[in-house]
């Protein structure tokens, strides 16, 4: 009797857990502008692990490198360095109707300093153009098997993540969780967010592929990928936080001169403004809390804290310790918002006597 009511549980609570868990996919919205800003030269578009992927592109795209919108997307780069998680903020930010991409209408604006108006609309007016005179659905269908041999190998990679720590930890509304696989992006991965009005806010991790078997087959380590992933979720929930008026006064000064004191190894990671170091800094500590409140061991704790500190975060210990003061102090500060100004302080207290490394 116990074994068939043990046997009878399993089978209720299993399609729970498996509903829980979080489900990659590939989307052609995402597809289709890393393939454009691949054309278009951009550097974090243009890794090449996916060796056979890529060579199809190659021989698929490669006859447009001259269609307006591959142009326009130099020009966007040149002038205005639209690139990295910018295109991002743009395609998630899209929704197919009748075989055309059409922006989503928000209840606040993704794209505050990362794209005008005039120049999203028309980016996304010659992108609809680019996918019917290339037959972009065509290459996307011919590659499904592919894509569902990645997605597969993701997800048993990595089906410990635990989306339920976000609410919790940062004291957030009920989100949509949504994880895309950039199969040629290579090492670079985005975490861009887009609230539709009358609708949950989607949060995105959009994940880079850079190991890869002999076969070309993608391969996705748990001890590789996982703190990319949380890392990259992390952003939907800080990020946005700095754009408070008196957040982003109280640490603009500190900023800078985290920034500029590690410039060199920063600038090689991505990040040459303030604000991105900020909310960096931010994230990859709080990848550390996560591990440690999923009681990973010491050793990969301070692992993850000296390869942030080694590409040029060198405070990340001083703000993990921060973030353990607001684990134990819920009830002061409900949310990570709440205890923003302390974040501030800290910082602050930081820089006092930080000077420019001679790195």
């Amino acid at each position: 009797m116990k074994l068939i009511v043990l046997l009878l549980l399993l089978s209720i609570s299993s399609p729970v857990l498996a509903e829980d868990n979080v489900k990659s996919k590939v989307d052609p919205r995402v597809e289709l502008f890393s393939i454009i800003f691949r054309l278009a030269g951009n550097p974090e578009y243009n890794m090449n692990f996916a060796k056979t992927y890529v060579k199809d592109i190659h021989v698929y795209f490669d006859p447009y490198k001259n269609d307006p919108v591959v142009q326009f997307a130099k020009e966007l780069a040149e002038k205005k360095n639209i690139g990295f998680s910018k295109v991002m903020f743009l395609a998630v930010q899209l929704k197919f109707k009748n075989n055309e991409l059409i922006r989503v209408k928000e209840s606040a604006n993704s794209l505050n300093d990362k794209w005008t108006e005039a120049d999203a609309n028309r980016f996304v007016k010659l992108a609809n153009t680019f996918y019917k005179t290339t037959k972009f659905s065509d290459f996307f269908d011919a590659h499904k098997e592919v894509y569902a041999e990645a997605t597969e190998a993701f997800d048993q990679s990595v089906n410990e993540f635990d989306k339920n720590w976000y609410l919790n930890y940062y004291g957030d509304h009920e989100v949509d969780y949504q994880v895309v696989i950039g199969l040629a992006n290579g090492g670079a991965n985005y975490g861009p967010s887009v609230m539709p009005v009358g609708g949950k806010k989607m949060v995105y991790a959009i994940m880079g592929s850079w190991t890869f078997n002999e076969k070309s087959k993608p391969l996705y380590p748990k001890d590789v990928y996982l703190t990319y992933l949380i890392h990259e979720f992390n952003h939907s929930f800080i990020d946005h936080l700095l754009d408070h008026k008196d957040f982003k006064v109280g640490l603009e000064r500190s900023g800078k001169i985290l920034l500029q004191k590690e410039e060199k190894k920063l600038n090689a990671e991505g990040y040459d403004d303030w604000h991105s170091v900020i909310n960096e800094s931010l994230v990859r500590a709080c990848v550390v809390r996560y591990m440690m409140d999923h009681h990973e061991s010491d050793n990969a704790v301070q692992a993850e804290i000296s390869k942030q500190t080694d590409k040029g975060f060198l405070w990340t210990a001083e703000l993990v310790k921060l973030f353990g003061n607001y684990e134990t102090s819920r009830s002061q500060f409900p949310s990570f918002e709440k205890f923003y100004p302390m974040i501030i302080t800290k910082i602050n207290e930081l820089t006092e006597s930080a000077k420019p490394s001679d790195k």
